[in-house]
């Protein structure tokens, strides 16, 4: 339970400037609402995702009562920009589930 609200929170902590309101970057008006220019890279990144709780249940069967909690935090990065060979993207999307 604990790495999940720690990758919650890197999420968050990540996709701050987007949440904070800042105005697009012309440079990356191109790629679509989000992306946020690193200068550190020369890119466009747009960090997103979700933190999802759920408490399920079922009824007495053979084998036992099933009840209980779960989370998942689902996370989604998307760095886009030209390269020497021409347009480039990256993806990564990070998942963690503790059932």
């Amino acid at each position: 339970m604990f790495r999940t609200i720690t990758a919650a929170a890197a999420v968050l902590a990540l996709a701050a400037p987007a949440l904070a309101g800042e105005k697009m970057d012309p440079r990356c008006s191109q790629y679509g609402a989000g992306f946020v220019y690193s200068p550190d890279t020369g890119m466009c990144i747009k960090v997103s995702g979700e933190l999802r709780a759920d408490y399920g249940f079922s009824r007495q069967t053979g084998f036992g009562k099933q009840s209980g909690f779960g989370s998942s935090v689902k996370g989604q990065i998307d760095a886009r920009g030209n390269s020497d060979f021409g347009p480039f993207r990256a993806v990564i999307e990070p998942t963690a589930r503790k059932f």
